[in-house]
C-alpha cells in the first residue's frame, strides 16, 4: 500500500493536544494496512482499535464501543459489507460513522458501499489528507448528530412534563364542584369553545331568596391555561351566591382571589347580572366584556357598556363594585357575549363585528325562536374556516323562575337538588388523534351533580355516541370489516390509518342537565363536522343484532328515553333520565 503526502498529517501540536481524545476502529484483514494506517491515525492524535476481519470488528465493537470505523470490504469470514449492516443494527439511534476502505473504483460497487450502512469511503492507495479529511468530516457531523440527539431528549423531556402538567391541569379542572340549585329554563347558550377545554365560563346559582344569579366569564388566553382560572372563580361564585351576597361583593372577591393565586398578567372579563324571583328588574356589573343588550317589545334596545376592568387587574381596594339596575317587562330578553363572537372571522378575515350582530339581533326578534336565529347567523359567518377565539353567546327570557323541587341529591356530604347545568366540548382533528374525552366528561358529571350510581350507563351513552361519530360519521369506517377473520385488527388498523391523516374535522359534546320531577334529564348532544352515514343500518333492539359488533347504537336506545339523529346522522341527540327512587 502506498502512503501518499505523509507530511501534510503533521499539524501544529496544541491543536493536538486539544482534541478531544477519540477512537477510532480499523477493520482490514492485511496487517501491514493496519499498521500503517494505525501509524497515520495516531498521528491525528485518535486511539486506535485493530480488527481482522468482519466478524472480529463486531466483538471489538461491542466490547471498546469506537467513535469511527474504517471498514476494510473485502475480507475472510465476513466481509465489511456485512460488519457494517450489523454494527449500524447495534448502535440504534447512535451515530457511529463507518468509512469504507476500498481498491474498487467502480461507481456501482461505491454506491453499494453507502447502500451498507457506510456513511463514506476512502479509495485506495491512501491520501493521507483525504484520510485527515474525511475523518474530521465525520468527527463534526458526529458531533452535529449528538448535538441533535441531546436536544430531541431535551425537548422530549420538555414535552413529557408538559404533558403531565397538562394532565394534572385536567385533572383539576375536572374536579371542580359547581352546585347549582336552580332551574334555568329561562337561559339559551351558544358556548364553541376554542380547543378541548373553553376559557369562556358561564355559572348560575339561585339565590336564598329565590333569585337568580349568572355570570360570563373570558379568561386571558385559551385552554387549559384558561380554564385553570375556573378554580377560584367558580368556587368563589357558588359560594357567595348560595349565602345571598350580591353581584358587586362576588365580583369583588372573585378579583381578590385572582389577584391573590394567579400570575400577574391573568385577568378575567366578566359579565354578571342578578335578577329578583319575578325577573322584574336586574342588576348588572359588567367589566370588560362586550355590551350587554336588553330586548323590550316594541321599544329600543338598552346597552350596558363595560364600566369596570377585568376582573384580575386591579388591587380589590380600588374595585368598583357599584351594579346598573334595568327594569324588566314580561318577556324581555338578555344577551350577553364574549368578544370571540364580535371578533369571529369568516373565509375572508372580515369579523362579525357589533354592528352585523345588532343588525341581526333587530331582525332576530321578530321570529319565534330569536336565539336560533342569532346563533345560525354566527355558524353560517364562521363556517369553514379556523377559530380564533372562544364564542359564547347567551339569551335570558325574563320570565318568573319555577320553584325547585323538594327531591335532594345526596353528594359529598351535602343535600343538593337537582341543578341545570351545561358543559361543551370540541375537539379538532389533532385532539381526536390524542384525546378520549368520555373519561373526562364522566368525571365532570359526577362532580357536579353527583350521579356515581348512574356512572357506568352515562358513560356507555357518551363513549358510544362519541365512537359512532367519530369511527362512522368522520372516518367513514365500516363494522362489517369485524365479521371477517381478525377483522376487529383490521378494523382498528384502519382506524388508526384513518385518524393519523384527519384533517380540518372536529366533534361537539354537549351535555344539558334539567331538573324533573324526583331526579334530572341529562341531554347528551354529539355533532360531527362529516358528511353524517346510513342510520338506517342502526338496529332498534339489542335482540334483532345477533352479531358481536354493531350493537352500540341499540344499546344506548335501552338506557335512554329518547334518541334521535338529524342532519343525515351527523347529529345525534340522546335523553337520559334518571330518579332517586326506585333507581334501574
Amino acid at each position: 500500500m502506498v502512503v501518499e503526502n505523509y507530511d501534510h498529517i503533521m499539524e501544529d501540536e496544541s491543536s493536538i493536544t486539544s482534541k478531544k481524545r477519540l477512537s477510532v476502529l480499523i477493520v482490514d484483514d492485511d496487517k501491514t494496512n493496519r499498521l500503517i494506517l494505525t501509524t497515520l491515525i495516531k498521528k491525528l492524535n485518535y486511539h486506535v482499535i485493530s480488527a481482522i476481519n468482519g466478524e472480529d470488528s463486531i466483538r471489538k465493537f461491542k466490547s471498546d464501543k469506537p467513535d469511527i470505523i474504517l471498514m476494510d470490504v473485502m475480507m475472510p469470514i465476513m466481509n465489511g459489507y456485512d460488519a457494517a449492516v450489523e454494527i449500524k443494527r447495534l448502535c440504534g439511534d447512535a451515530f457511529v460513522p463507518i468509512i469504507f476502505l476500498t481498491a474498487i473504483t467502480d461507481e456501482n460497487a461505491l454506491a453499494k458501499c453507502i447502500e451498507y450502512g457506510g456513511d463514506d469511503f476512502i479509495t485506495k492507495p491512501y491520501n493521507s489528507v483525504i484520510i485527515k479529511a474525511k475523518i474530521d468530516a465525520m468527527v463534526r457531523v458526529r458531533e452535529l448528530y449528538n448535538k441533535i440527539a441531546d436536544s430531541r431528549a431535551e425537548l422530549q423531556e420538555h414535552h413529557s412534563r408538559l404533558q403531565l402538567e397538562h394532565e394534572i391541569a385536567e385533572t383539576i379542572f375536572t374536579n371542580i364542584t359547581n352546585p347549582q340549585n336552580l332551574d334555568i329554563k329561562n337561559i339559551q347558550y351558544m358556548l364553541k369553545p376554542m380547543s378541548i377545554t373553553s376559557g369562556d365560563i358561564l355559572l348560575c346559582s339561585r339565590t336564598p331568596s329565590g333569585g337568580m344569579h349568572l355570570m360570563l366569564g373570558d379568561f386571558t388566553g385559551h385552554g387549559l391555561s384558561a380554564a385553570i382560572g375556573a378554580i377560584p372563580v367558580s368556587d368563589t361564585f357558588y359560594s357567595l351566591s348560595s349565602k345571598g351576597y350580591s353581584i358587586g361583593d362576588i365580583a369583588f372577591n372573585i378579583n381578590k382571589r385572582l389577584k391573590e393565586t394567579l400570575p400577574s398578567g391573568f385577568f378575567c372579563a366578566a359579565s354578571l347580572i342578578e335578577a329578583d324571583e319575578e325577573f322584574r328588574t336586574v342588576a348588572i356589573w359588567n367589566g370588560g366584556n362586550p355590551d350587554i343588550i336588553i330586548t323590550r317589545d316594541n321599544e329600543e334596545p338598552i346597552r350596558v357598556s363595560s364600566s369596570h376592568l377585568p376582573l384580575g387587574v386591579l388591587d380589590s381596594s380600588n374595585l368598583d363594585r357599584s351594579v346598573e339596575f334595568i327594569e324588566l317587562t314580561h318577556g324581555s330578553k338578555i344577551y350577553m357575549l364574549s368578544d370571540g363572537v364580535i371578533e369571529a372571522q369568516n373565509k375572508n378575515g372580515d369579523m362579525y363585528t357589533q354592528k352585523k350582530l345588532d343588525e341581526i339581533l333587530l331582525s332576530a326578534q321578530k321570529s319565534d325562536t330569536p336565539f336560533d336565529a342569532i346563533k345560525q347567523s354566527i355558524e353560517a359567518f364562521c363556517k369553514g374556516t379556523q377559530q380564533f377565539d372562544d364564542i359564547t353567546l347567551i339569551e335570558v327570557t325574563a320570565d318568573t323562575l319555577e320553584n325547585p323541587d323538594n327531591t335532594i341529591i345526596e353528594k359529598g356530604g351535602l343535600t343538593l337538588p337537582p341543578g341545570s347545568w351545561s358543559l361543551s366540548m370540541r375537539l379538532e382533528a389533532d385532539a381526536l388523534r390524542k384525546i378520549n374525552p368520555c373519561p373526562l366528561i364522566t368525571q365532570s358529571i359526577m362532580e357536579i351533580q353527583g350521579l356515581s350510581k348512574h356512572r357506568e350507563r352515562i358513560y356507555t351513552i357518551v363513549s358510544e355516541l362519541f365512537s359512532n361519530s367519530l369511527e362512522h360519521g368522520l372516518l367513514k369506517l365500516s363494522s362489517d370489516i369485524k365479521s371477517n377473520p381478525n377483522g376487529f385488527i383490521e378494523y382498528y388498523n384502519s382506524r388508526e390509518l384513518a385518524l393519523e391523516n384527519l384533517t380540518d374535522s372536529y366533534i361537539e359534546i354537549t351535555l344539558e342537565h334539567n331538573p324533573v320531577v324526583a331526579g334530572g334529564e341529562l341531554i347528551i348532544s354529539v355533532k360531527d363536522s362529516g358528511q353524517g352515514f346510513d342510520i338506517s343500518q342502526e338496529k332498534n333492539k339489542l335482540t334483532e343484532n345477533i352479531n358481536s359488533h354493531g350493537r352500540g347504537i341499540a344499546l344506548v336506545k335501552s338506557l335512554c328515553s329518547e334518541i334521535n339523529y338529524s342532519n343525515d346522522g351527523s347529529e345525534v341527540k340522546a335523553h337520559y333520565v334518571w330518579q332517586t327512587k326506585n333507581q334501574a
